[in-house]
């Protein structure tokens, strides 16, 4: 059955850290960020332009930092709880891993 079913386990989703830092880029306060650059920009006002451009960059870096330091946490809790399944084979009670407890 294991064969049929595959490990009784999520597939793990892991993104590429450039498309995560990319991704603190385009949420709905740095896009607010981007067209106020972009106004600074249009009446040439530079030194404002630049300073709300360091200001993105630098708060998409925290963010960066936060959630991959948050992904490397919820990472090392998992490699280190492998849960245990009471089950009932051939007549006799034994303790499993659980990726191993399949349908049938």
């Amino acid at each position: 059955l294991l064969a049929r079913w595959g490990k009784n386990e999520l597939e793990e989703k892991n993104k590429p850290k450039w498309l995560i830092f990319l991704e603190q880029l385009k949420e709905p306060m740095p896009i607010m960020i981007w067209i106020a650059a972009i106004t600074e920009a249009a009446i040439a006002n530079w030194p404002d332009m630049a300073i709300l451009l360091a200001i993105q960059f630098i708060n998409a870096t925290i963010s960066f930092y936060e959630i991959t330091k948050a992904g490397d946490a919820v990472a090392a809790l998992k490699k280190s709880l492998k849960p245990l399944a009471t089950v009932k084979r051939d007549g006799a009670w034994a303790n499993i891993d659980a990726t191993y407890v399949v349908p049938g």
